[in-house]
């Protein structure tokens, strides 16, 4: 996040890498390290939305009688259970694959 006196502070090093980059606090990833960080976040992200729709839809196979009107609503229940678990499961990965200040990559 980028502080209001950006201009006014000296740039401060990036919590992975250390490239001293003005605008970020103390502790936080300079811009191309976040971007990596996303794009791992989000790899792995995908593969777990998947999974707890593909679960999704097993449930309803097995519980629910499926008619056509009972199909669209799975459908967009499904949908929607993807995009949710991504955008929540890409957040907390992002959490949990941040190193520690100290640790060197």
């Amino acid at each position: 996040m980028r502080s209001p006196l950006a201009s006014a502070e000296p740039p401060v090093p990036c919590a992975e890498c250390l490239t001293r980059t003005p605008g970020i606090r103390w502790g936080d990833l300079c811009p191309d390290c976040l971007d990596r960080l996303r794009r791992r976040a989000s790899s792995r992200a995908r593969y777990i939305s998947l999974l707890t729709s593909l679960l999704v839809v097993w449930y309803a196979w097995l519980r629910i009688s499926l008619r056509p009107a009972t199909r669209i609503w799975l459908a967009v229940i499904v949908v929607a259970t993807y995009f949710l678990t991504r955008k929540i499961a890409t957040q907390i990965l992002m959490d949990l694959m941040r190193r520690p200040p100290g640790e060197q990559p």
